[in-house]
């Protein structure tokens, strides 16, 4: 019996020690699919899609690591030929189009025991979105838009966690492939409704707009290097 014990805390040990690694710094990014819960959903009630990227550096002695995460997803757009009628410029007609985005700003602390080859973590993240929509005219052969305006532009807090599992394939020491889950909250924010932006061949812009909290949870599928 004890020596069925020894073997077995022997065999326990050897399966922890192999998985530890030097802590490293990480970077990752990958695609972000966006899943509106509660108010967000009632009001809003479609899916985002978007990317993400985030980098940690490790603390030391610690199986801590601190970082920034980056997202952005589309909301929504609409497009439209406009007249076009400038002195400097040949071409009569040029491209408007109108674009709602949502951009994630999050520090973030991350709990990950086991550094080796399956290295499941969790995390704290805290910080901000942004809620902005804006109006570009493009005209063939200008390297640069004809004209730029941002219509709506509003920041809300967010705090939440996440958990993901990061898996390093064959013998890589470096690269790996990575799945996350985050859970994000955040206080009432006015954005634009894509689905009632409209057009005329003028040029002039018309949308309404909505009021909601911003619960979301974001699913990533990605890629990233320890360094």
């Amino acid at each position: 019996m004890r020596t069925s014990f020894t073997l077995a805390s022997t065999l326990a040990a050897s399966l922890v020690v192999a998985q530890q690694q030097p802590r490293t710094a990480t970077v990752g990014g990958g695609l972000e699919i966006g899943i509106p819960t509660g108010e967000f959903d009632a009001t809003w009630g479609r899916q985002l899609v978007g990317l993400s990227a985030n980098m940690t550096m490790p603390m030391r002695r610690l199986p801590l690591s601190y970082g920034f995460d980056f997202a952005w997803a589309r909301m929504g757009s609409e497009s439209q030929e406009v007249i076009i009628n400038e002195e400097n410029i040949e071409s009569t007609t040029g491209d408007l189009s109108v674009k709602s985005n949502v951009y994630g700003y999050h520090a973030l602390l991350r709990l990950q025991p086991f550094t080796g080859n399956v290295s499941p973590y969790v995390e704290g993240m805290a910080g901000a979105r942004q809620f902005t929509t804006n109006t570009e005219i493009e005209v063939d052969g200008m390297d640069q838009p004809l004209m730029e305006q941002r219509n709506e532009n509003h920041f809300v807090g967010s705090t939440g966690w996440a958990a993901g599992l990061q898996v390093m394939p064959g013998k890589s020491k470096n690269f790996y492939v990575e799945g996350r889950v985050e859970s994000l909250s955040g206080g009432q924010v006015t954005y634009v409704d894509p689905r009632s932006i409209t057009v005329s061949q003028e040029g002039a812009v018309s949308y309404g707009t909505l009021t909601s909290g911003t619960r979301v949870v974001n699913i990533t599928f990605g890629i990233g290097l320890r360094f």
